[in-house]
């Protein structure tokens, strides 16, 4: 009976603000939380797909949620064993982090920017793609500090290796973030544009110059035109790719992509 309870209060969030705000109002928010650490993954699909819907709705309404100190339940479904379980999840925390400033702060003081970083680099395709959403958003919503957190965090590399899947809305989502984090690092954005380009994303960005779609070839053509053109690069040796039979490159692997410190 409870997960076809939950599956019922999942439905009727789904369908636009007003009815999440009658759900809100029944009271059953602080008794749906609690489920999403149940022991069958069954209820706990049902509970995450409903408090997801509901943190669709607008600030306040996200806000009755993480009120009842929901994120604490993330680590858990982040490493969860079932993949579509951490798809759920990283496609709840993309909803917090198109929230207000104190939102996205709540998803950073519960430590799970790091785990949602992993997952853009680690999880199944779908799961990756909710997490490059998770980011992007957060370089709209986020203040100075809090995406130079995600910097610090070493996002960049696992960021940039997803501009060269096939589907559009994901490089579309990655540049967008890309062109947020360059332009909120203001002076420190020649730093920003080594790390890309050390991590083999400005050979990516380079190529999108030729994408068939037109916010894809633009988007990318601005950010070489802003970042990565003319004298404001200090050429560096060891960055100067060899080049081997074949006509690839090989990059020496010593730079060591997490040493760096920032300070926007």
């Amino acid at each position: 009976i409870l997960v076809d309870t939950v599956w019922a209060l999942s439905y009727l969030t789904d369908g636009g603000n007003e009815q999440i705000q009658m759900v809100i109002d029944s009271g059953v928010v602080p008794f749906l939380v609690p489920l999403l650490s149940h022991q069958e993954v069954k209820v706990q699909t049902a509970a995450l797909r409903a408090v997801g819907n509901i943190v669709t709705g607008t600030d306040e309404q996200t806000q009755v949620v993480l009120n009842c100190d929901v994120l604490s339940h993330f680590p858990n479904l982040l490493s969860h064993p079932k993949e579509k379980i951490n798809k759920e999840a990283v496609w709840f925390l993309s909803n917090i982090t198109a929230g207000n400033q104190q939102q996205v702060q709540a998803v950073i003081d519960a430590g799970l920017i790091p785990m949602i970083i992993h997952q853009l680099a680690k999880g199944d395709f779908g799961t990756q793609k909710e997490a490059a959403w998770a980011i992007s958003n957060l370089t709209i919503s986020g203040r100075k500090d809090q995406v130079e957190y995600l910097v610090q965090q070493n996002v960049i590399p696992p960021f940039c290796n997803l501009l060269s899947v096939k589907d559009s809305q994901v490089v579309q989502v990655v540049l967008d973030g890309l062109k947020n984090i360059l332009i909120m690092a203001g002076d420190e954005a020649s730093t920003i544009a080594e790390i890309i380009e050390e991590c083999g994303g400005l050979e990516k960005i380079e190529v999108l110059q030729q994408h068939e779609n037109e916010d894809i070839y633009k988007l990318a053509f601005e950010i070489i035109d802003q970042y990565f053109s003319g004298d404001d690069i200090d050429e560096d040796p060891s960055l100067i790719p060899e080049a081997t039979q074949g006509g690839t490159y090989n990059f020496e692997p010593t730079a060591n992509l997490q040493t760096k410190e920032f300070n926007f």
